[in-house]
């Protein structure tokens, strides 16, 4: 059997703003999010570092740039060092974690597993699902226009494929100058040539793209698949045959699809494993990491690794990457549907808010306090310019107080946003949402694995799956392999709740 390891592409988001932080620093955030990667198995296919700015503005060009190129579906996940490089407070974090979900992309972080505490994610993941609520409702209003106009065959914005431009009347009008080259490409590709030669085909012959760069296989794969040279307008869920001008006809349209069909499967893709950066080996504590090996007939089995195993030094067999991923997300499913354990969790939730209530409460006023403790200082030491009392120390320590006092009022701001409050009833509701859920559904899985599993730790006979409102001492566990005896029962004695937890020294798990 044939076996390579299995890369997860991601990319890297840094950031300082500080002026008692060095450039060295970004440089030492980008080198532990990529020993990061390298251990829990991420391929680190680009860096975004945004310098000199702060987390409190939205305007930081490379992070603005990294949502927009998530949109392309290049990577699945966003390594960033610490929470707070990510976003400015929670709302901020919860918000853009909403719009990178939606493109299948999640945020890691290289040296926090828990922001401010379990609860702290549990809360960010309802503040998401609050999000997604207003955004679906304000967003289903202007579908229903946009639909309208997609079946009318009028273009919904956003810019014209090559080829087209938009008419007076904003339907779809052909360029026939760039139709020619459409033509051509569609052509050569059902005629069996490759893309690269097209490509450099139409480099030498100086034909600019759209924008007026130069030609690449991607921008082709792109053209090739987009069914509006056939004539067929796409809007969401909304497809409208004959309401565009075809550029290519149906024979052609259909041996190009052919054709990509075929070469489709030997393009290497990033996959996506649900634990990655979260799953470790229960015998030697090293990460497990995403592993495809191929059989005799070139099936893909895919299997979570352990290093440890891999450099000869620990006996942690494979697990299929199914059995693990399904055990698990139906063992926290099925405590779900427990109400003592939505309770609880609610309670602890709504406890961490009052927690932040008090500390938003009295923070601004002792950051007040030091600022006018660093405005002082820096008086005086105008004053003592003013007064022709200059030493070599003066200018660098006036630098550095009015950078403090820069940070501070930074922070004052911060603190004084109102931290956004949830009340206990939705806690409950967005828990109970889970209830019921398809072990099968992608997005379920993912929203189980994001918000409620802090880590895990695997055997070969079984799991421990950490929530993140429960704590080291109280871990699911989870079976990996059938129970032996009658088949029928629970291999648990406890009732209630407490039977899906397992204490620290595994006294109460039963071994299978």
């Amino acid at each position: 059997m044939n076996e390579r390891e299995t890369y997860q592409d991601c990319v890297i988001y840094a950031r300082y703003s500080s002026h008692n932080q060095r450039d060295a620093s970004i440089e030492q955030q980008v080198s532990e999010c990529e020993a990061f990667a390298r251990y829990n198995g991420l391929r680190v296919v680009k860096v975004y570092a945004d310098r000199h700015l702060s987390g409190t503005t939205d305007q930081r060009p490379q992070f603005q740039q990294m949502l927009k190129d998530a949109e392309r579906g290049k990577w699945s996940v966003v390594l960033t060092w610490k929470v707070d490089r990510f976003a400015r407070n929670r709302y901020d974090s919860a918000t853009y974690k909403y719009r990178l979900k939606k493109h299948g992309v999640r945020v890691v972080y290289a040296k926090e597993s828990i922001p401010d505490g379990p609860e702290g994610i549990l809360l960010e993941s309802i503040l998401e699902g609050s999000a997604e609520y207003y955004s679906a409702n304000l967003a289903q209003n202007v579908k229903r226009g946009l639909r309208f106009n997609a079946e009318a065959g009028i273009a919904n914005g956003g810019h014209m494929p090559y080829g087209f431009r938009r008419g007076a009347d904003g339907r779809h009008e052909i360029v026939e100058s760039e139709a020619a080259v459409v033509r051509e490409i569609f052509s050569r590709v059902a005629g069996g040539e490759k893309l690269s030669r097209i490509v450099e085909d139409l480099i030498t012959q100086c034909v600019p793209t759209r924008a007026g760069g130069k030609w690449r296989t991607g921008t082709l794969r792109a053209m090739l698949s987009n069914e509006v040279y056939a004539g067929v307008y796409r809007f969401g869920e909304t497809r409208t045959e004959d309401s565009v001008p075809r550029i290519v006809d149906d024979a052609t349209w259909e041996e190009v699809k052919r054709h990509m069909d075929s070469v489709k499967g030997t393009r290497v893709r990033s996959e996506n494993y649900l634990f990655t950066g979260k799953v470790r080996c229960g015998l030697c504590g090293e990460p497990m990491v995403g592993r495809t090996a191929h059989g005799r007939k070139g099936t893909a089995y895919s299997y979570y690794c352990c290093r440890g195993h891999r450099q000869k030094f620990c006996e942690k067999k494979d697990v299929r990457r199914e059995l693990l991923e399904d055990s698990v997300v139906s063992r926290v499913l099925e405590a779900l549907d427990d109400a003592a354990v939505v309770s609880w969790i609610a309670d602890s939730v709504m406890e961490m808010q009052k927690r932040e209530a008090e500390k938003s409460r009295t923070a601004p006023d002792a950051l007040r306090s030091e600022l006018a403790a660093v405005k002082k200082s820096i008086k005086g030491i105008m004053s003592a310019i003013e007064q022709g009392i200059v030493t070599p120390t003066t200018k660098g320590r006036l630098l550095e107080l009015e950078g403090e006092q820069g940070r501070l009022e930074n922070a004052i701001a911060e603190a004084e946003i109102p931290a956004p409050a949830v009340e206990r009833d939705f806690i409950v509701y967005w828990l109970t949402r889970f209830r019921g859920g398809s072990v099968g559904d992608a997005e379920a899985r993912r929203d189980v694995v994001e918000s409620l599993i802090h880590s895990l730790r695997v055997w070969d006979d079984h799991a421990e799956a950490v929530l993140n409102y429960a704590g080291e001492e109280k871990a699911v566990n989870v079976p990996l392999a059938p129970v032996d005896g009658d088949g029928g029962g629970s291999p648990y004695e406890q009732s209630s709740w407490e039977r899906f937890y397992c204490k620290p020294d595994h006294s109460n798990v039963t071994r299978l």
